[in-house]
């Protein structure tokens, strides 16, 4: 431990506390990068430098690098376009981050909850299921100086429990709940009381969160996180100016009444320009150019939209967020009965560009995506009826693309397999409806993992000699239409892994075992 400490003592004094707060992650846990990040933002721990984001300084130059480059965390995932996804840290160097964050006041983790906590405790860790006891009972002898509250035991906070809990942190700025239960949340009305929180993150899987009026009052808010829960979020959600990030994929803001507006002025998402991640479900908030204007986007998620929303301004909106990075768009039909290619067919003739009404085209938004310079992932939900041929239409840094739903009825592999970048693609849930795809000579040279997924037409893949060579890793799942393994699959010499599920290509596999040979010891070492 003494050589450790050494390392931790020669630390500059701005990297101590980014050390020091990995340690509140549970023991051999895997740290989502991006939720540390914002962790450290709302704790203060990053340190502005002229222009540059925050985000930016923690993650690509100053701390997290550090961090790595001097092996006290370790990187097991990175991303598609090779910055960090995820990080861990050894038991050791754990042990002694609560050890120095013990000494040192800095926080607190309790894995024990048999005996209250220490009065003068700034930050509390909680990794115990609280089984009869909750939050507030066990802070009932500490002081109004707890600044953190981090939960990864699964526990609920009930509605009887935030009444005496918030006798304890009127001064908070960071409040984590992992919720592992389905149920429901009900934040309590006056959480708008909470006026230093910049951070409130609900994580947890099909629960319901409601969020109280009173959370347009979080002035100071900065992220805001509800995970995959499904929730209610009012329309007061647009005064929270000084919001980064706002990840509610499956939240539905209300919207705000004739009355209210005369009261109170228009609430909209343009008011919300320091945003740098949007992700809720699509509704009347999108009616309008405001979209448009958040010109920091980076991260665009809109899940269940109602193609009655795609009008002119959505994708003329879309068109503007030239800093995107990732881009996720899941459409349903709504109350109309057009189909999502026939209803976009106007915003093409309205910005004269010629169409052939039999032969139309669609990618989200339907005009061009080459001025999207760092769009490096797309994500597309929702029927087509052709992909645009044009490789100038795509991101020209594009590295991941997902199709779900998508109904094409013409093979996609002659248009995708000339993107220069492409490394993951993936079809899913009759994307494509199509009973055969081929990869030419030459395609796909980027290509390293291709996801077939769901598609019941499918019957062949043909992957002709010179074609994905630097394809790693295959997956077919529930494509029992396909009952042979993908033509010249076994000259692909740079694959590593083959995932085959549900009736997929079990002929073919069964044949090659009982014929045994060198075909089956290849194909043996990647399954």
């Amino acid at each position: 431990m003494g050589i450790l400490a050494l390392s931790y003592n020669d630390l500059p004094y701005y990297l101590k506390s980014c050390f020091l707060y990995c340690g509140i992650f549970p023991e051999d846990s895997e740290i989502d990068a991006w939720d540390l990040i914002k962790l450290w933002l709302a704790e203060g721990f990053i340190q502005r430098r002229g222009k540059e984001k925050l985000e930016d300084i923690a993650e690509d130059y100053v701390y997290m690098h550090e961090l790595i480059h001097r092996s006290l965390i370790q990187v097991p995932d990175r991303r598609v376009d090779g910055r960090v996804k995820s990080c861990r840290m050894h038991d050791l160097l754990r042990d002694l981050a609560v050890s120095e964050a013990k000494d040192a006041h800095f926080f607190e983790v309790h894995e024990n909850m048999d005996s209250t906590f220490a009065i003068s405790i700034r930050r509390l860790v909680i990794h115990q299921n609280l089984i009869n006891r909750d939050i507030s009972q066990c802070l009932h002898n500490s002081s109004s100086r707890l600044r953190s509250l981090v939960s990864f035991s699964g526990s609920t906070i009930g509605k009887k429990s935030w009444g005496s809990l918030q006798e304890h942190i009127k001064l908070l700025t960071v409040l984590n709940i992992s919720e592992e239960k389905v149920g429901g949340h009900v934040l309590p009305r006056n959480i708008g009381q909470l006026i230093h929180l910049k951070f409130l993150c609900i994580k947890g899987f099909r629960s319901h969160v409601n969020l109280p009026s009173s959370i347009g009052r979080l002035v100071n808010l900065q992220s805001l996180n509800l995970g995959g829960n499904n929730c209610n979020i009012p329309h007061s959600i647009w005064k929270l100016k000084k919001l980064r990030h706002l990840e509610c994929r499956l939240g539905k803001v209300s919207s705000q009444s004739q009355i209210n507006k005369c009261v109170n002025g228009y609430l909209g998402v343009e008011q919300l320009t320091n945003l740098q991640t949007l992700a809720l479900t699509g509704g009347s908030w999108l009616e309008g150019d405001g979209l448009g204007k958040l010109t920091q986007l980076r991260s665009l998620n809109l899940s269940q939209c109602s193609i009655s929303y795609l009008k002119t301004e959505f994708f003329e909106s879309i068109a503007k967020l030239t800093v995107l990075e990732i881009l996720d768009l899941s459409f349903t039909k709504g109350h109309t009965k057009k189909t999502l290619v026939n209803r976009l067919g106007s915003v093409w003739e309205k910005k004269n560009v010629t169409i052939d009404h039999h032969n139309k085209t669609l990618l989200p938004g339907l005009m061009p995506l080459s001025h999207h310079a760092y769009l490096y992932k797309l994500f597309f939900e929702g029927k087509l009826e052709k992909l645009p041929e044009e490789i100038e239409f795509y991101p020209p840094k594009l590295l991941s693309l997902h199709l779900l739903s998508c109904k094409l009825r013409d093979d996609p592999m002659m248009i995708l397999e000339k993107l220069p970048s492409l490394r993951i693609l993936g079809f899913a849930a009759n994307a494509y409806t199509g009973k055969k795809m081929v990869c030419s000579s030459g395609g796909f040279l980027q290509l390293k993992r291709l996801r077939l997924f769901n598609l019941g037409e499918l019957e062949e893949l043909m992957v002709e000699r010179g074609a994905m060579s630097c394809l790693k890793t295959l997956e077919i799942w529930f494509c029992d239409e396909m009952k042979k393994l993908p033509h010249g699959l076994l000259q692909l010499t740079n694959l590593e892994k083959l995932s085959v599920g549900g009736l997929s290509c079990i002929e073919s596999i069964e044949e090659i075992k009982e014929a045994g040979g060198e075909d089956w010891d290849k194909l043996r070492k990647i399954m």
